[in-house]
Protein backbone atom coordinates (compact mmCIF):
# COMPACT_ATOMS: atom_id res chain seq x y z
CA UNK A 1 0.00 0.00 0.00
CA UNK A 2 1.08 3.04 -0.44
CA UNK A 3 0.99 5.80 2.81
CA UNK A 4 2.09 9.78 3.19
CA UNK A 5 5.81 10.45 3.00
CA UNK A 6 6.60 13.69 4.21
CA UNK A 7 4.89 14.41 7.81
CA UNK A 8 6.24 16.51 11.12
CA UNK A 9 5.79 16.17 14.67
CA UNK A 10 6.96 17.87 18.31
CA UNK A 11 10.29 16.67 16.68
CA UNK A 12 10.19 19.42 14.13
CA UNK A 13 10.29 23.15 15.74
CA UNK A 14 7.08 24.02 13.39
CA UNK A 15 5.18 21.44 14.02
CA UNK A 16 3.62 20.12 17.50
CA UNK A 17 1.89 17.07 16.50
CA UNK A 18 2.11 13.62 18.03
CA UNK A 19 2.65 10.05 16.57
CA UNK A 20 0.11 8.83 18.36
CA UNK A 21 -2.43 11.10 16.48
CA UNK A 22 -1.38 10.59 13.05
CA UNK A 23 -1.24 6.37 14.09
CA UNK A 24 -5.28 6.16 14.90
CA UNK A 25 -5.82 7.52 11.81
CA UNK A 26 -5.61 4.50 10.07
CA UNK A 27 -3.48 0.56 9.97
CA UNK A 28 -0.91 2.16 7.42
CA UNK A 29 2.68 2.61 8.47
CA UNK A 30 3.47 6.56 9.35
CA UNK A 31 7.01 7.94 8.41
CA UNK A 32 7.71 11.07 9.99
CA UNK A 33 10.56 13.68 8.38
CA UNK A 34 11.63 16.12 10.93
CA UNK A 35 13.74 18.98 9.99
CA UNK A 36 17.42 19.45 9.60
CA UNK A 37 18.51 22.48 9.16
CA UNK A 38 21.77 25.03 9.60
CA UNK A 39 21.15 28.83 9.81
CA UNK A 40 24.21 31.20 9.25
CA UNK A 41 24.87 33.61 11.32
CA UNK A 42 23.45 36.11 9.18
CA UNK A 43 20.15 34.76 10.18
CA UNK A 44 20.28 34.66 13.83
CA UNK A 45 18.49 31.84 14.33
CA UNK A 46 19.22 28.71 15.95
CA UNK A 47 19.64 25.70 13.90
CA UNK A 48 16.59 22.78 13.25
CA UNK A 49 18.94 19.42 14.42
CA UNK A 50 16.83 16.88 15.71
CA UNK A 51 17.40 15.74 19.29
CA UNK A 52 17.87 12.28 17.78
CA UNK A 53 18.06 10.04 20.84
CA UNK A 54 14.88 11.15 21.88
CA UNK A 55 13.36 10.73 18.77
CA UNK A 56 14.70 6.83 18.75
CA UNK A 57 13.24 6.49 22.38
CA UNK A 58 9.67 7.18 21.17
CA UNK A 59 10.03 5.37 18.29
CA UNK A 60 10.72 2.39 20.17
CA UNK A 61 8.29 3.06 22.74
CA UNK A 62 5.47 3.78 20.42
CA UNK A 63 6.48 0.63 17.67
CA UNK A 64 6.56 -1.87 20.64
CA UNK A 65 2.75 -0.80 21.17
CA UNK A 66 1.40 0.05 17.39
CA UNK A 67 2.92 -3.28 15.80
CA UNK A 68 6.40 -1.85 14.21
CA UNK A 69 4.77 0.74 11.98
CA UNK A 70 6.53 3.64 12.24
CA UNK A 71 9.66 4.50 10.01
CA UNK A 72 12.50 7.06 10.75
CA UNK A 73 12.86 9.78 8.66
CA UNK A 74 14.22 13.51 7.88
CA UNK A 75 13.98 16.53 5.78
CA UNK A 76 17.45 17.75 5.14
CA UNK A 77 17.93 21.66 4.28
CA UNK A 78 20.96 21.58 2.08
CA UNK A 79 23.08 24.25 1.13
CA UNK A 80 26.43 23.54 0.15
CA UNK A 81 27.80 25.94 2.97
CA UNK A 82 26.14 23.19 5.33
CA UNK A 83 27.70 20.07 3.79
CA UNK A 84 29.96 18.70 6.25
CA UNK A 85 27.48 19.55 9.27
CA UNK A 86 24.61 17.52 7.70
CA UNK A 87 27.25 15.12 6.93
CA UNK A 88 28.32 14.67 10.49
CA UNK A 89 24.80 14.62 12.08
CA UNK A 90 23.61 11.75 9.91
CA UNK A 91 26.68 9.66 10.57
CA UNK A 92 25.78 6.44 11.89
CA UNK A 93 22.15 7.15 12.18
CA UNK A 94 20.11 4.75 10.88
CA UNK A 95 17.38 6.12 8.98
CA UNK A 96 13.94 4.99 6.69
CA UNK A 97 13.96 7.69 4.35
CA UNK A 98 15.60 11.31 3.60
CA UNK A 99 14.01 14.09 1.89
CA UNK A 100 16.83 16.71 0.19
CA UNK A 101 14.57 20.36 0.66
CA UNK A 102 16.47 23.37 -0.05
CA UNK A 103 14.58 26.04 2.29
CA UNK A 104 16.99 28.97 2.57
CA UNK A 105 20.13 30.70 1.15
CA UNK A 106 21.81 32.05 4.06
CA UNK A 107 20.39 35.02 3.96
CA UNK A 108 16.28 34.61 4.09
CA UNK A 109 13.86 31.84 3.96
CA UNK A 110 13.00 31.60 0.70
CA UNK A 111 9.18 31.37 2.17
CA UNK A 112 9.78 34.75 3.87
CA UNK A 113 10.26 36.62 0.11
CA UNK A 114 8.08 37.47 -2.73
CA UNK A 115 7.93 39.82 -5.62
CA UNK A 116 7.99 42.73 -3.42
CA UNK A 117 11.05 41.77 -1.47
CA UNK A 118 12.84 39.81 -4.53
CA UNK A 119 12.23 39.91 -8.22
CA UNK A 120 10.92 36.61 -9.88
CA UNK A 121 13.91 35.92 -12.15
CA UNK A 122 16.43 36.46 -9.97
CA UNK A 123 14.51 33.64 -7.23
CA UNK A 124 14.35 31.22 -10.11
CA UNK A 125 17.98 31.10 -11.00
CA UNK A 126 19.44 31.18 -7.22
CA UNK A 127 17.11 28.81 -5.76
CA UNK A 128 17.77 26.08 -8.80
CA UNK A 129 20.93 26.49 -8.85
CA UNK A 130 21.14 25.50 -5.34
CA UNK A 131 18.82 22.98 -6.04
CA UNK A 132 20.80 21.91 -8.87
CA UNK A 133 24.06 21.90 -6.51
CA UNK A 134 21.82 20.09 -4.07
CA UNK A 135 21.35 16.86 -5.71
CA UNK A 136 24.31 16.85 -7.33
CA UNK A 137 26.71 16.68 -3.92
CA UNK A 138 23.91 15.23 -1.64
CA UNK A 139 22.77 11.88 -3.64
CA UNK A 140 22.15 10.25 -0.23
CA UNK A 141 18.82 11.55 -0.23
CA UNK A 142 15.56 9.37 -1.85
CA UNK A 143 13.56 12.23 -2.77
CA UNK A 144 13.53 15.66 -3.58
CA UNK A 145 10.83 17.78 -1.50
CA UNK A 146 8.51 20.30 -2.95
CA UNK A 147 10.16 21.11 -6.11
CA UNK A 148 8.10 25.04 -5.98
CA UNK A 149 9.40 25.56 -1.98
CA UNK A 150 10.67 29.04 -3.31
CA UNK A 151 8.27 30.10 -5.53
CA UNK A 152 5.30 29.57 -2.93
CA UNK A 153 5.03 33.38 -2.18
CA UNK A 154 5.29 33.92 -6.07
CA UNK A 155 2.47 33.54 -8.66
CA UNK A 156 4.40 32.12 -10.98
CA UNK A 157 2.87 30.63 -14.59
CA UNK A 158 4.47 27.95 -16.25
CA UNK A 159 5.77 30.22 -18.82
CA UNK A 160 8.06 31.68 -16.16
CA UNK A 161 9.13 28.64 -14.96
CA UNK A 162 9.96 27.74 -18.23
CA UNK A 163 12.14 30.50 -18.32
CA UNK A 164 14.80 27.70 -16.26
CA UNK A 165 13.82 24.93 -18.13
CA UNK A 166 17.25 24.25 -19.03
CA UNK A 167 18.21 24.54 -14.67
CA UNK A 168 15.50 22.49 -14.25
CA UNK A 169 16.25 19.44 -16.98
CA UNK A 170 19.53 19.40 -15.51
CA UNK A 171 18.28 18.62 -11.44
CA UNK A 172 16.12 16.05 -13.26
CA UNK A 173 19.11 14.06 -14.67
CA UNK A 174 20.97 14.15 -11.85
CA UNK A 175 17.99 12.61 -9.81
CA UNK A 176 17.77 9.74 -12.04
CA UNK A 177 21.13 9.33 -11.85
CA UNK A 178 21.51 9.22 -8.27
CA UNK A 179 18.17 7.25 -7.80
CA UNK A 180 16.03 10.07 -6.22
CA UNK A 181 12.50 10.50 -6.67
CA UNK A 182 10.59 13.32 -7.50
CA UNK A 183 7.74 14.82 -5.12
CA UNK A 184 4.03 15.82 -5.25
CA UNK A 185 3.53 18.12 -2.72
CA UNK A 186 0.09 18.08 -2.19
CA UNK A 187 0.77 21.34 0.33
CA UNK A 188 2.74 23.33 -2.71
CA UNK A 189 -0.18 21.63 -4.65
CA UNK A 190 -3.41 22.62 -3.46
CA UNK A 191 -3.04 24.78 -0.28
CA UNK A 192 -0.16 26.99 -2.08
CA UNK A 193 -1.88 26.47 -5.56
CA UNK A 194 0.75 25.51 -7.51
CA UNK A 195 -0.75 22.17 -9.32
CA UNK A 196 0.06 23.82 -12.47
CA UNK A 197 3.77 23.66 -12.01
CA UNK A 198 3.46 20.27 -11.19
CA UNK A 199 1.70 18.71 -14.62
CA UNK A 200 4.51 20.53 -16.35
CA UNK A 201 7.48 19.39 -13.82
CA UNK A 202 5.87 15.96 -14.14
CA UNK A 203 5.99 16.08 -17.48
CA UNK A 204 9.57 17.54 -18.11
CA UNK A 205 10.83 15.00 -15.72
CA UNK A 206 9.26 12.04 -17.27
CA UNK A 207 11.10 13.86 -21.13
CA UNK A 208 14.49 12.91 -19.50
CA UNK A 209 13.29 9.20 -18.35
CA UNK A 210 12.26 10.00 -15.03
CA UNK A 211 9.64 7.63 -13.56
CA UNK A 212 10.60 7.54 -9.71
CA UNK A 213 7.24 9.15 -7.99
CA UNK A 214 6.64 9.77 -4.17
CA UNK A 215 3.33 12.09 -3.05
CA UNK A 216 3.81 13.58 0.25
CA UNK A 217 1.40 15.85 2.65
CA UNK A 218 3.89 17.86 4.14
CA UNK A 219 1.53 17.76 7.42
CA UNK A 220 2.59 19.79 10.46
CA UNK A 221 -1.02 18.83 12.37
CA UNK A 222 -3.11 15.42 11.99
CA UNK A 223 -5.60 17.55 9.90
CA UNK A 224 -3.34 17.52 6.66
CA UNK A 225 -2.20 14.09 6.85
CA UNK A 226 -2.16 13.29 3.28
CA UNK A 227 -4.69 15.95 2.46
CA UNK A 228 -6.11 16.04 -1.41
CA UNK A 229 -4.28 12.82 -2.54
CA UNK A 230 -7.02 11.43 -4.31
CA UNK A 231 -6.22 14.30 -6.45
CA UNK A 232 -2.41 13.88 -6.91
CA UNK A 233 -3.09 9.99 -7.47
CA UNK A 234 -5.96 11.08 -10.30
CA UNK A 235 -2.91 13.89 -11.92
CA UNK A 236 -0.53 10.98 -12.01
CA UNK A 237 -2.50 8.55 -13.78
CA UNK A 238 -3.49 11.23 -16.46
CA UNK A 239 0.17 11.64 -16.93
CA UNK A 240 0.78 7.88 -17.29
CA UNK A 241 2.07 6.82 -13.94
CA UNK A 242 1.27 3.68 -12.60
CA UNK A 243 3.68 2.88 -9.78
CA UNK A 244 4.89 4.67 -6.42
CA UNK A 245 7.80 4.37 -4.40
CA UNK A 246 7.83 3.46 -0.84
CA UNK A 247 10.94 4.00 1.05
CA UNK A 248 12.55 1.64 4.05
CA UNK A 249 15.82 1.15 5.06
CA UNK A 250 16.74 4.45 2.49
CA UNK A 251 16.08 1.61 0.21
CA UNK A 252 12.58 1.38 -2.64
CA UNK A 253 9.75 -0.50 -3.24
CA UNK A 254 7.18 0.10 -6.41
CA UNK A 255 4.02 0.05 -5.20
CA UNK A 256 0.36 0.81 -7.34
CA UNK A 257 -0.80 4.17 -7.27
CA UNK A 258 -4.26 4.37 -5.21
Amino acid sequence: MYYDQHMHTHHSPDSVERFENYLALSEKPIVTTEHLDFFSPAQNKPDHIPDFAAYEAEFERLNARYGNRILKGLEVGFRKEDEKAILYYLDGKELDLMLLSIHHNGWYNFMEVGNDDVPLDRTLEEYYAMMLEGVRSFPQANVLAHFDYGLRRYDVSIEELQTVERILKRIFEEMIRHGIAFELNTSSMYKHQNVHLYEYAIGLYQSVGGKLFTVGSDAHKVEDYEAHFDKAFDLLKRQGVQKLAVFKNLEYRLVPVP
